[in-house]
C-alpha cells in the first residue's frame, strides 16, 4: 500500500513538460493557445487572406462578367498540361506548408490535417469561382487537378512511404518579381518536380552508398513561350535529412525543402537535343 501511495505521489510531482514528445512528426502537441500555436495561427490565417488578395489583384479585379465555363482539354490546352500540374503543386503546397505550421504551433495533427485540407480545397473552390466570374471562366480539369495535390498531401501524412515521392518547384524569371505575385504571367519560368528519395527505397545494405541528403528528381517546364515542354532529370538535395532536436529548425527544413535549389541536371526539350546542365537554375 505505502509503494503505491509512493508512485502516485511521485507522478503528481512531475512536470506537465516531461510528457510534452514529439510525435511521429518530429513535433510536439502542446495544450493549451500558448506564444507558437497563437503565431501559427497568425500565419494560418495570413495565407488564407493573403492568397485571396493575391489572386483577386492579379486576376480578378475590373474584370467581372457572367460565369462561365472554360476547358483545356487535360494536359493538351495551350498551356501544355504545366498549368494543371501547377494547380496540383499549389494545392499540395498550400496543404503542406499549412499543415506543418500548425504542427510547429502544437496542433494535434488531426486538427492540422483537417484545417490544412479545408483550406486548401477552399483555395482550389475559389480560384474556379473567381475565374467563373472572369474571362478566364470555370474550369472543372483545373479543379480535379486541385483537389488531387490534396488528396495526395493527405495521403502523405497518413502513409509515410509516400514522403519518398515529393512534389517541388523552381521558379526563375527575367521579366521581375512584383506584387501581387502573378505567377502564371510567367510558366516558361516554372519547373515542377517530383523528388525521389533514392536513399529511403534502396535496401538496408546499399544505404551507406548513398547520401541521403541526395535525391533524384523527375521535373517537368514549358519553354519559347510556351509553345515545347520540357522534361528533366537531375539532383535534388532533402534538406529533412540534417536531422536536428530543434523544431524550429525542422518547421525551417520542412517549408524550404517544398522548393528545388539549382543543381546539375539532365534536359530534353520538345524538337530539340538533350542538354546538360551544371546548375540548372529555373
Amino acid at each position: 500500500m505505502n509503494r503505491v501511495l509512493l508512485m502516485l505521489f511521485l507522478l503528481a510531482l512531475r512536470s506537465p513538460a516531461q510528457d510534452l514528445l514529439p510525435g511521429p512528426d518530429g513535433f510536439t502537441v502542446r495544450p493549451g493557445f500558448g506564444t507558437k500555436k497563437a503565431i501559427a495561427t497568425g500565419i494560418v490565417g495570413f495565407v488564407f487572406v493573403g492568397t485571396a488578395a493575391d489572386f483577386y489583384f492579379s486576376w480578378w479585379k475590373n474584370s467581372e462578367k457572367p460565369f462561365s465555363f472554360f476547358t483545356e482539354h487535360w494536359l493538351d490546352g495551350g498551356h501544355k498540361g504545366l498549368d494543371k500540374i501547377g494547380h496540383l503543386l499549389g494545392t499540395n503546397t498550400i496543404f503542406k506548408s499549412l499543415r506543418n505550421t500548425m504542427l510547429w504551433g502544437g496542433y494535434e495533427r488531426r486538427t492540422a490535417l483537417w484545417t490544412a485540407a479545408g483550406i486548401a480545397m477552399f483555395n482550389a473552390v475559389e480560384i474556379e469561382m473567381g475565374d467563373a466570374f472572369s474571362p478566364y471562366g470555370f474550369d472543372y480539369q483545373d479543379l480535379v487537378f486541385g483537389m488531387m495535390g490534396i488528396s495526395y498531401g493527405m495521403l502523405q501524412s497518413e502513409i509515410p512511404a509516400l514522403n519518398n515521392f515529393n512534389l517541388k518547384f523552381s521558379y526563375f524569371t527575367n521579366k521581375g518579381f512584383k506584387t501581387p505575385a502573378a505567377f502564371i504571367e510567367d510558366y516558361d519560368a516554372l519547373t515542377i518536380w517530383c523528388s525521389v528519395n533514392v536513399h529511403n527505397l534502396l535496401p538496408d545494405p546499399a544505404r551507406k552508398y548513398w547520401p541521403e541528403f541526395i535525391n533524384l528528381a523527375l521535373g517537368f517546364g514549358v519553354t519559347e513561350n510556351e509553345t515545347r515542354r520540357e522534361f528533366l532529370i537531375g539532383i535534388d538535395f532533402n534538406l529533412e535529412a540534417f536531422h536536428t532536436s530543434s523544431e524550429d529548425l525542422l518547421y525551417a527544413e520542412k517549408i524550404l525543402n517544398m522548393t528545388h535549389i539549382p543543381a546539375p541536371a539532365i534536359n530534353w526539350t520538345e524538337g530539340k537535343r538533350v542538354a546538360a546542365y551544371g546548375i540548372y537554375v529555373k
